[in-house]
């Protein structure tokens, strides 16, 4: 009965599609292997539509290429249905070739080529202004369809009165542990000879210092360094931090001097983007803004996924987002045409040239649109075709992202614009006991030696600094961190301070030598504190401590002791670092004071005194009574 009731209602469906030709167009037809590996930008009168395909592996040289131009979009709703071959208007022209006609090469490529024109019947008509969409298909010879593709004719003319202002922004990756790899380098100076070749198209630039001599071409990098564009770089940390994470752990100091450093390498290498402004690239949330705006960001460009709530559209032009505790300018970065699985990087280059060319052509007033080059799957590829393409489509005018994010704030209903930022979930909170340890042995080792002898430290003290990459695993850091306490534990216990022994005082104050050894090869200084209760030593300024220079070798340095009492009692040696941060080294000694002192002088005095008057009286006494 059911199969029945389908058979019957097959005719139904039949004269559904015939009476709603759109239905069928909403049905995707796959690509069947068929890619557009380059393609002109734009076309006038006179030129021609000039486009490169790749066939599937396999083909008949019977099957069939069908170019179909059908007529210009009327606005952006229309030109993203004709993306997914929807909505498609009437047909100006079609064009078919057999692939036995193609000119292949053993990679399956084929240049086409068709003439364009205002009027006349041997060319492609294409009398207006606008953009058009075009139906690429293979067929066999029977005409089953292989696949199919859309791109976009943009048929230009005169110059326009008014262009679209366009902000670049992108970010020339980095590939954690590997950045001396030779696809990486290649990589990054692919990057840079791409900024050189289009300097007049002003791009914001986020890229991370430390990679300056290690991922990038040395060549490349003197060609941007040598060649005056419009391109800003935006400051960021010398390494890639975590810099939410870093400020919540009271790494404040470190994050500052890294920021630093990276802002002074970054200014060798070209213009800086002003102070206030920040680069998001998807790591934006309210935590990471905060921070920022701590240290005095202003304006962030930050990707749609930033917001909260999504918005249903990227907003095109300046709004205000709230953190938690920031209010800042912003812009949004807009995706405009997502990616197809059958894209090549020219293809997907050319359908944003025409998503933005259909824009300037029907949007008024005339939005203000930000374009990340870098964005999820695009690459140097992409944006070697897109700006390739950019320099010839005089309707879009590209702007500094420092200046475009100046203009008026977006206003609705009379108010202005605006989006909160997501809060991300606290993440687990990294220990940081491991790296303030090592940065006081550091510090404290610091102390012991002399500038020229610094060179060792100064290599472990950057060590450290970089540490707090987010490249680096915690487990990497936790080594590290432990390796340069081990190092200068080390180094201190080169010193040898005297050993256990007993000091004999034979007068109230007695000057004592005292021997250390310096094991090491350089001049080091600590503190020498000799403490105990009934000893001080006159040399100190503060009766406890003084600081030594230890030579390499054996260093006597004598004291004047004053015991202030008789007997035996014990005293400590200790050595530190100058800075107090480190016990170098610790030892016992007794002090034997065998001469009267104080009271215990007095006291056998004025026994002696008594026994003698005790004596002359007794004289007398017994010289009277015995005359």
């Amino acid at each position: 009965m059911n199969r029945l009731r389908w058979i019957r209602g097959i005719p139904i469906l039949l004269c559904l599609l015939v009476s709603f030709p759109g239905l069928a167009n909403a049905v995707e037809v796959g690509s069947g292997g068929i890619q557009i590996t380059r393609q002109s930008p734009i076309a006038q009168a006179g030129g021609s539509l000039d486009f490169t395909l790749r066939l599937p592996g396999v083909v008949a040289y019977d099957d069939q290429i069908i170019v179909t131009v059908h007529e210009p979009v009327i606005d952006e709703t229309g030109f993203l249905q004709s993306v997914n071959g929807q909505g498609l208007g009437g047909v100006l022209a079609s064009r078919t070739i057999d692939v036995s006609d193609l000119d292949l090469d053993p990679w399956g490529l084929a240049p086409i080529k068709f003439p364009l024109t205002n009027s006349g019947d041997e060319a492609i008509r294409v009398a207006r202004l606008g953009v058009y969409p075009i139906t690429i298909e293979m067929r066999t010879a029977s005409q089953e369809l292989v696949g199919r593709v859309v791109t976009h004719l943009i048929r230009i003319g005169e110059e326009p009165s008014q262009r679209l202002p366009l902000a670049l922004v992108a970010e020339i990756p980095h590939s954690p542990g590997h950045s001396d790899s030779k696809q990486n380098v290649d990589t990054a100076s692919a990057w840079f000879n791409l900024l050189v070749n289009h300097s007049d198209i002003p791009v914001s630039i986020t890229f991370q210092p430390n990679q300056i001599d290690s991922a990038v071409n040395e060549a490349a990098i003197e060609q941007f360094r040598n060649t005056k564009t419009q391109h800003e770089l935006v400051r960021g940390s010398f390494i890639p931090i975590d810099e939410a994470a870093l400020m919540d752990a009271g790494l404040t100091r470190e994050v500052s001097t890294l920021l630093e450093i990276g802002s002074e390498e970054l200014r060798s290498l070209g213009t800086l983007a002003p102070s206030t402004l920040w680069v998001g690239h998807g790591m934006a949330d309210a935590a990471q803004v905060d921070h920022r705006w701590q240290r005095g960001i202003r304006e962030v460009i930050v990707e749609p996924s930033s917001l909260s709530p999504l918005p249903d559209t990227a907003p095109r032009g300046p709004v205000e987002i709230l953190g938690v505790d920031s209010n800042v300018r912003a812009l949004i970065v807009d995706h405009l045409s997502s990616q197809k699985e059958h894209d090549t990087a020219s293809s997907e280059a050319h359908r944003v040239l025409a998503h933005l060319a259909t824009i300037a052509f029907t949007q008024q007033p005339t939005p203000l649109l930000v374009l990340d080059l870098g964005a999820g799957t695009r690459n140097v590829d992409f944006a070697t075709a897109f700006l390739n393409g950019l320099t010839h489509l005089d309707w879009v005018e590209p702007v500094p992202a420092s200046a475009a994010i100046t203009k008026a704030l977006l206003l609705k209903d009379g108010k202005l614009q605006q989006y909160r930022l997501r809060s991300q979930p606290n993440s687990t909170t990294e220990n940081f006991t491991g790296y303030r340890d090592a940065q006081r042995y550091l510090t404290s080792f610091r102390s012991m030696i002399r500038d020229e002898d610094a060179s060792e430290h100064d290599q472990l003290a950057q060590k450290l600094l970089f540490s707090l990459s987010s490249d680096s695993s915690q487990l990497d850091r936790r080594t590290l961190w432990e390796s340069i306490v081990s190092r200068i534990r080390v180094q201190t216990s080169l010193i040898d301070i005297p050993p256990d022994e007993s000091i004999q005082l034979t007068s109230r104050k007695a000057s004592v030598p005292f021997s250390f050894q310096n094991r090491s090869d350089v001049p080091l200084r600590v503190e020498l504190r000799i403490i105990g209760e009934k000893l001080t030593v006159d040399d100190f300024d503060d009766g406890e401590s003084t600081t030594l220079v230890l030579e390499p070798g054996v260093t006597t340095h004598r004291f004047l002791l004053r015991a202030l009492g008789s007997g035996s009692f014990p005293v400590t040696i200790e050595l530190h670092s100058p800075d107090g941060g480190l016990l170098v080294g610790k030892a016992q000694a007794a002090i034997r004071a065998t001469t009267p002192t104080g009271v215990g002088l007095g006291l056998t005095i004025g026994a002696a005194v008594f026994l003698a008057i005790w004596w002359v009286v007794d004289t007398k006494r017994k010289k009277v009574r015995h005359p």
